[in-house]
């Protein structure tokens, strides 16, 4: 009976979700009332998308980023939230980070792709930043601090930001990046270990990416930005990807990790471009 619940589940949370169009579920977390219509929190999310990538240097190799967007959409398609377009991005940055705008943006920075070990890995990051956004925690956030009305007003055009809506989206980007409460942590995780076994990875995989950047923080905390840090604890959050993954379908446990494609592409590729820049540098 347990490895029934999850899918049907999830598929009620979709039908719901798609449904309503303002109440936010989720089968690994709570419910949450969102009265914010998707077309503007697609709205709030694409100009602060805009904001961020005059500001950060994205990817420029068209490899990298052509598969980090090739394993975000296996993602997108198994997420149960299908009004919205997602997008996946590199930001070329030496940042251990991810992170995700309301409406279907995701980034994550090369620093932490650095240190990914495989595709499954690769999966359950993009997986957790999706989970944010298919849980919709961002805009309840915003929906909190400023109220139906203010976010109901925003006219968001571009380069024509008001004051106010400048301060929404200053306000956004800290709250993507600082983090979320341990109760959207852990329910992003789930999501993310849900996705990365639905997609066809192991989930097995969500664990062992907690594993890896506990360890980069006690040996690199200078490097380390807010993801995956201590709240809720790595401990908990591993015990809860634990949980889920004892009730996730059997077959799952059988799935890939894929080590031999994400090195060719990501970390070669990677690896030839410090080369590259290092040797530049020296001349």
């Amino acid at each position: 009976m347990k490895r029934i619940y999850v899918p049907v589940v999830l598929l009620l949370f979709s039908l719901f979700t798609l449904a309503c169009g303002v109440v936010t579920t989720s089968p690994f977390g709570d419910t949450s009332l969102i009265l914010i219509p998707t077309s503007q929190e697609v709205a709030i999310g694409r100009s602060a998308a805009r904001q961020i990538e005059r500001k950060e240097k994205l990817c420029s190799d068209p490899v990298i980023n052509a598969y980090v967007e090739e394993v975000g959409q296996k993602i997108a398609r198994v997420s149960g939230r299908y009004d919205i377009t997602y997008h996946y991005k590199v930001i070329e940055k030496d940042e251990l980070n991810a992170f995700s705008l309301p409406g279907g943006w995701v980034y994550i920075y090369t620093g932490l792709l650095k240190h990914l070990r495989n595709e499954a890995e690769l999966a359950f990051v993009l997986g957790h930043e999706t989970g944010h956004i298919v849980g919709r925690h961002a805009i309840r956030r915003l929906q909190l601090i400023y109220g139906i009305n203010l976010l109901l007003s925003l006219t968001l055009k571009e380069h024509q930001l008001t004051a106010a809506e400048q301060e929404i989206i200053k306000v956004l980007y800290q709250i993507v990046v600082a983090g979320y409460s341990r109760k959207e942590e852990i329910e992003a995780d789930s999501m993310g270990a849900y996705f990365t076994g639905k997609a066809g990875w192991n989930p097995v995989a969500s664990v062992e990416t907690i594993k890896l950047l506990d360890s980069l923080m006690k040996f690199k905390p200078n490097g380390v930005t807010e993801l995956f840090m201590d709240h809720p604890t790595n401990e908990k959050r591993i015990e809860n990807l634990n949980y889920w993954i004892s009730i996730f379908p059997k077959e799952w446990l059988k799935n890939p990790f894929n080590e031999d494609k994400y090195r060719k592409l990501v970390l070669e590729r990677l690896k030839e471009k410090e080369t590259w820049q290092s040797k530049g540098e020296k001349r």
